[in-house]
């Protein structure tokens, strides 16, 4: 095989490395990324917090009561009005101003004692509570207690007594453990217990 010869290349120009103009554009690029980094840093803090905010609840009480067709009635209800759900901290019966504890003997809950104070002849009682770590999605609407009477029943207090003498406490947070609130339905001024933390 034979040889062939390479061409002579010229030689290439020195390089100028070292010049102003390209120390700035090294340090416009290193300023360009540390402005994305800062960028996607604010950005994923300003989502975190616009997603805590969707899930901020809120919960409604709403005390009523009155006469309708069928007699008279006393009604105590939650709503969940909030954007998030609720998580309850602690649910408190008061009656009398007194807070009736839960779990006394034979796992009745306070509300028995509450029925036990305030029932009379011709009168039907509904009451449910929530125990703590319950979850209240948004948009649901809880009846806590509902006492009616039927027409005719004579000789008993009119209903809307019951109100100064029943009170409910409930504490709640969002799912995250913030955004921490009370709702208190009662319709008589009293000092209540502090949430827990």
């Amino acid at each position: 095989m034979t040889e062939l010869p390479l061409p002579d290349l010229p030689e290439t120009p020195p390089r100028a490395g070292g010049g102003p103009l390209h120390r700035l554009q090294s340090l416009l690029a290193m300023v360009i990324a540390l402005a994305a980094i800062g960028l996607a840093t604010w950005e994923g803090l300003e989502n975190r917090k616009h997603n805590r905010l969707t899930v901020h609840p809120r919960l409604g009480g709403e005390v009523q009561s009155g006469r309708n067709s069928s007699g008279e009635y006393v009604r105590f209800a939650v709503e969940s009005t909030g954007l998030g759900p609720a998580v309850v901290r602690s649910f408190r019966i008061y009656l009398d101003g007194q807070r009736l504890e839960s779990g006394v003997a034979g796992g009745s809950t306070p509300w028995n004692s509450v029925i036990e104070a305030v029932a009379s002849d011709g009168m039907s009682i509904d009451a449910h509570g929530f125990g703590a770590g319950y979850f209240m999605p948004a948009g649901r609407e809880y009846v806590l207690f509902d006492a009616r009477r039927q027409p005719g029943a004579e000789g008993t207090p009119p209903l809307s007594e019951m109100l100064g003498r029943i009170a409910v406490d409930i504490c709640y947070c969002s799912i995250y453990g913030s955004d921490c609130d009370r709702v208190l339905l009662a319709t008589t001024k009293f000092e209540v217990e502090a949430c827990p933390r």
